[in-house]
């Protein structure tokens, strides 16, 4: 039986990686930093610690064959403490520096979309696409970052290196809940007054979950890979939202610029 660890454990993918890698006859090692309420059920081995915390780390991957790297925070309101940057670029640096001194095989690293710049629009939207810079959304910054460290940094003994990088995750077993997750309560509770213009690719976390423990066996070191669904506008995926939870959503569309200067978005 090959040993899977998984950082982030607990998270919205997480624990949904957690539940397909045991369905497929894993043993998972699962590390969670404080919320484990997603995890209690299941049938696993509990590992409480710090992904920035390098002995964490050590005892999370001692004896494993592979490691998945969901650890990470997501931020919409920037960095300003900077955690977000920390921990999306020190945790996949000291993960793949633990996982080269146990001989750990492969790193399955979870990325984002949002590494990646989304202009020119005129071109598809493809894996090969540059990296954000400092210029950008600290949260993307941060996972650029994140990505680069485990390509670039030479190290004896490195593991293969497979990244997934999944747009706008939703579904069930959101247990915290997640960003997007906080979202859609909002609308359930009719705290959204209007729309934002435009749109967003969003993907079930039970098909990232399912291309991650693929990228196991099935992904090539060195490649990234998109694990997206399908775009949805912000008018349509109201509508969709009023129409499962009989909630009335708004109606009304507003540039983007318009509801940054009244104070509904934040960088």
């Amino acid at each position: 039986m090959k040993v899977v660890a998984v950082t982030g454990a607990s998270g919205h993918l997480g624990n949904v990686v957690c539940s397909g890698l045991l369905e497929s006859g894993y043993y998972v090692r699962a590390m969670y930093h404080s919320f484990d309420t997603s995890l209690k059920d299941l049938p696993l081995e509990l590992v409480q610690g710090d992904v920035l915390n390098a002995a964490d780390v050590q005892r999370l991957l001692g004896g494993c064959d592979m490691v998945i790297n969901c650890a990470a925070i997501i931020s919409i309101h920037g960095d300003p403490t900077g955690i977000v940057y920390k921990t999306n670029t020190a945790g996949p640096k000291i993960v793949l520096e633990t996982a080269s001194r146990l001989g750990i095989k492969r790193i399955v690293h979870v990325s984002s979309v949002h590494a990646v710049l989304e202009v020119p629009t005129s071109l598809p939207f493809d894996e090969k696409r540059p990296y954000k810079s400092a210029e950008d959304y600290p949260y993307d910054y941060s996972k650029a970052v994140g990505e680069q460290l485990l390509f670039n940094t030479q190290i004896e003994n490195k593991p293969e290196i497979v990244v997934l990088r999944p747009s706008c995750i939703v579904g069930p077993f959101d247990f915290k809940p997640s960003e997007i997750g906080k979202v859609l309560l909002q609308f359930y509770h009719q705290q959204i007054p209007v729309l934002p213009q435009g749109g967003y690719d969003f993907v079930d976390v039970r098909d990232v979950a399912n291309s991650v423990i693929s990228a196991l066996t099935q992904g090539r070191d060195g490649e990234v890979y998109l694990v997206t669904g399908k775009y949805y506008s912000m008018k349509l995926l109201a509508r969709i939202i009023e129409k499962v939870s009989g909630k009335k959503t708004p109606k009304m569309v507003m540039h983007y610029w318009v509801l940054r200067t009244l104070g509904f978005a934040q960088k």
